[in-house]
Order: C-alpha cells, then structure tokens, then sequence
C-alpha cells in the first residue's frame, strides 16, 4: 500500500511539474501583420517562412496565427489574403 501511494505521490509531481513548465511556455505574441495574396502554388507553410521569426519560432505557431488572423483554413486559394505575424525579435 506504502509503495501504491508513493507511486501515485510521484506521478502527481511529474505531471504537475510539466503542467507548470507548459504554460510557462507562451506563443510570443505578434506585434503587427503583413498583409500578403496568395498565388497560385503557395501553401502555408511557404508564407510562414515570410515571417521574420520563422527559424526561431515553431512554424507550427506561425501558421496558427496566421489562420486565426486571416480567419481561414489549411486550405487557401489564389487571390485570397492571408495575414503573416511578425513578432519582436
């Protein structure tokens, strides 16, 4: 029973201790947009690399941000704007 307890002792730790160290870890936050038209070919993940963060940030966030910003999808279209995060360096 000792060794039960003990053990549930330390997976309470462990997990709390990663809860704590994820959400210390925020997604910077962007200071402006640049505006951008998709052409024919583009793809997200090619205009994330627009960013002026992009090897710095996971790209993952970048695309994130710019979905939510531009309020669309994985799937874009020529013509259609989508907005690139820039964050302070």
């Amino acid at each position: 029973m000792k060794m039960l307890l003990a053990g549930l002792l330390i997976t309470v730790v462990i997990v709390s201790s990663f809860a704590v160290i994820v959400n210390g870890m925020k997604a910077p936050e962007p200071v402006s947009y640049e505006c951008y038209v998709v052409e024919k070919g583009d793809t997200l993940w090619g205009i994330a690399h627009q960013s002026d963060m992009w090897n710095k940030i996971a790209i993952s966030i970048i695309i994130n941000d710019m979905k939510e910003r531009s309020n669309c999808t994985t799937t874009i279209y020529p013509g259609q704007v989508v907005y690139i995060p820039m964050y302070n360096n």
